[in-house]
């Protein structure tokens, strides 16, 4: 009796040491799991993050190759065009050039550099508007909406409520957001209103923008993303700035926030 007893006590030893070894076994199996699972995760959402500044920095490489492109063919246009037909008059200038002749075509020279300057200008506004810089962010955004209303093509409805100041690089990278917002309303919504308007709340700039064309379509937005919308996340990025879509409203609607420094 006494031996089978002690051979009892000594099985229940053995089976509980095999389930403390078993369990501890399972915990450690769940921990490798478990940290597996982990870094592919992290790996995953590493490389999606990846490729999304990826994605970023080659939007904002392509909007500044598209700026470069624009500058250049004005000026290759416009300002290159007015100088070579400058030249022209300059080298009929000769010797044998009556006083009368020689004022008609100063004059017409005259006329052909105060187009230069006049072009010289128009780029360097498009580059950093004047209004921008001189008198700040909601005076260039209702400058930029009277432009627009002047057209006639499409009206633009500003409203300002913002009662803090912005940094000139802030500013500057707001007003391309705005820009290239109307430019893809303009050129794809087929809509005939637009409305901004600036709040600012806990620290934030609030940029509601809607208009009242097709709208957009959010799934296949989310997957095939043009141009437009990346230079935006682009320069959101650069401003730890965020972009909302509305899905409940018609045409489109936006919120967009910045942190004010």
């Amino acid at each position: 009796m006494g031996g089978t007893g002690n051979i009892s006590v000594l099985e229940v030893i053995l089976i509980g040491m095999v389930a403390m070894f078993l369990f501890a076994l399972a915990v450690i199996l769940f921990f490798i799991i478990y940290q597996r699972r982990l870094l592919a995760q992290q790996k995953k959402y590493q490389e999606a993050t990846s490729n999304y500044q990826r994605e970023l920095l080659k939007a904002t490489i392509t909007s500044q190759e598209n700026e470069r492109n624009r500058v250049a063919k004005d000026l290759h246009d416009d300002v290159g065009a007015l100088l070579t037909t400058t030249k022209l008059y300059l080298n009929q200038i000769t010797a044998e050039t009556t006083t009368e002749e020689l004022i008609q075509t100063t004059e017409k020279m005259r006329t052909l550099f105060d187009l230069m300057i006049d072009s010289v200008r128009s780029i360097s506004k498009d580059l950093r508007p004047v209004v921008l810089q001189n008198l700040g962010l909601a005076d260039a955004v209702e400058s930029l909406a009277q432009r627009i209303n002047a057209a006639g093509s499409i009206r633009v409805v500003f409203k300002n409520q913002l009662s803090l100041d912005l940094e000139k690089e802030q500013e500057l990278n707001v007003y391309r957001v705005i820009q290239e917002l109307i430019n893809n309303t303009i050129k794809h919504a087929k809509a005939s209103r637009i409305t901004l308007q600036f709040k600012n709340t806990a620290g934030h700039l609030i940029l509601y923008y809607t208009d009242n064309g097709i709208g957009l379509d959010l799934k296949s937005l989310k997957k095939n993303k043009g141009l437009g919308i990346k230079n935006i996340e682009s320069r959101l990025s650069l401003l730890n700035g965020t972009i909302k879509f509305d899905e409940a409203q018609n045409g489109l609607a936006i919120e967009i926030r910045v942190p004010i420094k």
